[in-house]
């Protein structure tokens, strides 16, 4: 019975909201119909770039991973499709952890025009045959075609009455807009498109595609091993060959996620197709419908030395990935990442470590996060709240407060009892949250209670830069460590001394292209600056900057980095100090064996990429993953600390006293048997240098580290994610 009123229901609501649109329609589906019947085809060289995107803090997004691959493509009517591969190269940057890379994608639509789109899914270099084309994993994805002679079964249309400028690849459009919606309660999965179709206007032919393929229905797919995405964004536009026909120009596919638990965190995969000196074949004259010629499909390569020497690129790897940008979709993403709605409460925290984290000082730590979103209630207004126990120091923190945002505009007000980490210097995008799974721990800790407001103005649409200003007030304590070992085994290290008060404090940011770093593949230069005054208990301003260089001269990849401070104070605290040493900056030291109340710090690096494993693994018949991409990379580091007042030097003793890394003894003076401080100025300049090789291009690398002075012993250095 329910069947029967669904199709009664389907039957009652006409296609098209007025005759006008209607007729356009049907002016289509003709146009679309001879498409499918007219004999002939076309040629063309596709180049393909496939990027992962990471997005960071809300703001800061880029790509972690660019492939780039080049073919020569060839379509008929009454042959189908066939591919040949002839180029192949790869840029990671980051470690391929999310699931994200499991997905299939979308790679190339050979046309646009028949009853059904078949998209052909993203499968890298290699060998397909026609016959493994037309089953499993490596079969096209078949999408009910808007303008198919069933298509009221599965869609109902709105608009398409004047003509419209749009914008194209190539420039502007004038052409007539329709958007098609698919209808609701169909009982067989199936995928439909949801977005808008535009339409030439003199021809009615179908130009472009912009908006999301989508599964409905009830799903005959699932499980943990369902690597198929619910909905695809696709942006697929056409050009118009001189004999008329209607080819693929540029197409692209993108599979957008948001982290569940961190608010403004996420990942894109990315699959951008341009056809270049697109050509039209020798027609045969006989009419082949091209439902039954494109079922299935044939992909060749080159070898390996042929496709990695292959240098006949039309675009530098990165550049049609950085021509676009994700809110190019915003208005087909989930409801509950849409600014508009009912309010509701997401289970989502603004940091990493919210709902888990390990360290020395708390063990592990369980928590919570909520956000209520105003939304419509209160637009731009957000309500968040965190709270949890730290199980080896039973002790509460949480915290809470207001953030509204408008266009550029962000105003934040809040209040909490925080665990925060008093490294400076840092890498970008670093995090503590598990700094005790595997090593020592290199963070030092200081607990934090304040309460304040600040105002961010965002300095580049859709970019990371921003300027931030911010007043609290604050108290600082000392805390100790309560686990003596990580998860290795490794004995973790004691946590230095601070001097505790409570003060005024009053920040200052600039963050210009945060996006130049070591993780993304974006070449440029990027400054941090800020400036930190305080009054009170504690009565200091420190001055921090940070220039980062990053350049890709292939194969070779570059970075650099200068990092410069210094606290202005008669009695500095020593949580404000500058520390190096060890994963502090110079890997051939002992961990932050020198501070001091001025320092600087540089370090460069050159990264080789391996010539092998350098493409794409497939993964049986329908998962294709990024190459591992071994790269072998050279890194010198050098910097210095000084302290030239009283109050510096004993800042500097306030830290601590020296214990051996692995014993956990008290380290003395061989003479006077008293304790040896934890940290000292270098009294000069000191570097080191080290050599690492590791996979996805350096992101996970293992290698060996020694100081330039004698007496000094070569270290094991393991790193992560490109930071040095």
């Amino acid at each position: 019975m329910l069947g029967v009123l669904l199709a009664l229901q389907t039957a009652a609501t006409p296609p098209c909201a007025a005759p006008a649109p209607c007729r356009v329609l049907e002016a289509a589906v003709a146009a679309n119909q001879a498409a499918m019947f007219a004999p002939g085809g076309y040629r063309a060289v596709v180049e393909t770039e496939t990027s992962t995107l990471g997005r960071r803090e809300g703001r800061i997004s880029g790509a972690t991973l660019i492939e780039q691959t080049s073919s020569r493509a060839r379509w008929s009517s009454d042959g189908g499709f066939e591919q040949h591969v002839v180029g192949s190269r790869s840029f990671p940057n980051a470690i391929p952890l999310s699931r994200l890379a499991f997905l299939r994608i979308g790679w190339i639509m050979p046309t646009m025009a028949g009853e059904r789109l078949q998209l052909i899914a993203r499968s890298g270099p290699g060998q397909t045959d026609f016959a493994a084309s037309l089953r499993g994993g490596l079969a096209p994805e078949i999408i009910v075609h808007p303008l198919a002679s069933d298509r009221e079964k599965y869609y109902r249309f709105e608009g398409g009455s004047e003509p419209v400028a749009r914008i194209g690849a190539v420039g502007n459009l004038l052409v007539i807009a329709v958007t098609v919606i698919p209808r609701p309660g169909l009982t067989e999965e199936q995928t439909l498109f949801e977005g808008e179709m535009d339409l030439d206007p003199s021809t009615h032919a179908l130009v472009r595609l912009f908006g999301r393929f989508r599964v409905v229905g009830p799903a005959r797919r699932g499980g943990f091993f369902n690597f198929e995405p619910s909905a695809t964004l696709v942006d697929l536009e056409n050009q118009r060959l001189p004999n008329g026909a209607w080819v693929p120009l540029v197409q692209r596919f993108e599979i957008q996620t948001a982290s569940s638990r961190a608010s403004g965190y996420g990942a894109a995969r990315r699959v951008i197709s341009r056809f270049h000196d697109a050509e039209p074949l020798p027609s045969t004259g006989v009419p082949v419908a091209i439902a039954a010629s494109t079922s299935g499909y044939v992909v060749t390569s080159a070898p390996t030395d042929s496709l990695r020497g292959f240098r006949a690129w039309h675009a530098r790897a990165g550049a049609a990935t950085a021509a676009v940008s994700e809110s190019d979709f915003s208005r087909w993403r989930p409801d509950r990442l849409q600014p508009t709605g009912r309010p509701f409460v997401a289970v989502q925290g603004y940091q990493q470590g919210e709902f888990l984290r390990f360290n020395r000082v708390e063990g592990v730590y369980t928590g919570l996060s909520l956000m209520l979103r105003l939304r419509d209630a209160a637009p731009g207004l957000t309500l968040p709240v965190t709270g949890g126990y730290a199980w080896s120091e039973h002790r509460a923190r949480g915290a809470g407060g207001a953030v509204w945002e408008r266009n550029a505009w962000r105003l934040e007000a809040g209040a909490g009892r925080l665990l925060e980490v008093t490294n400076k210097f840092r890498n970008q995008f670093d995090h503590p949250a598990f700094g005790a799974v595997v090593g020592r721990d290199p963070w030092d800790y200081v607990e934090r209670e304040l309460a304040g407001a600040a105002v961010v103005r965002s300095l580049e649409a859709g970019g990371g830069s921003i300027v931030r200003l911010e007043v609290a007030r604050v108290s600082d304590d000392s805390v100790e460590r309560h686990m003596a070992h990580g998860l290795s085994g490794a004995l973790l290290r004691i946590n230095r001394g601070i001097t505790p008060g409570t003060y005024w404090r009053a920040k200052g940011l600039l963050d210009w292209h945060p996006d130049v770093s070591p993780l993304f593949a974006h070449d440029g230069v990027g400054f941090r600056g800020e400036i930190e005054t305080a009054s009170g208990d504690l009565d200091y301003t420190r001055v921090e900057g940070r220039v980062v260089l990053r350049k890709s001269l292939a194969p070779v990849f570059f970075i650099a980095r200068l990092h410069a401070g210094a606290v202005f104070a008669t009695d500095p605290p020593p949580q404000q100090l500058f520390e190096l040493g060890g994963p502090a900056g110079l890997p051939g030291y002992d961990y932050k064996e020198f501070a001091g109340d001025r320092a600087a710090l540089f370090r460069v690096r050159m990264t080789y990429p391996l010539p092998l494993l350098s493409l794409p693994i497939r993964i049986g018949s329908g998962v294709t993953l990024p190459s591992l991409a071994p790269a072998i990379s050279v890194g010198f580091q050098g910097g210095f600390t000084d302290a030239n007042t009283a109050g510096g030097l004993a800042a500097i003793r306030a830290l601590g006293d020296k214990y051996d890394d692995k014993t956990g003894e008290l380290v003395t003076d061989p003479v006077t048997g008293a304790p040896l401080p934890a940290a000292v100025a270098t009294d000069r300049i000191r570097s080191s240098v080290d050599i690492r090789i590791g996979i996805f291009g350096d992101a996970l690398a293992v290698g060996l580290a020694r100081a330039l002075e004698s007496g000094r012993k070569t270290r094991f250095v393991l790193a992560f994610g490109r930071q040095f």
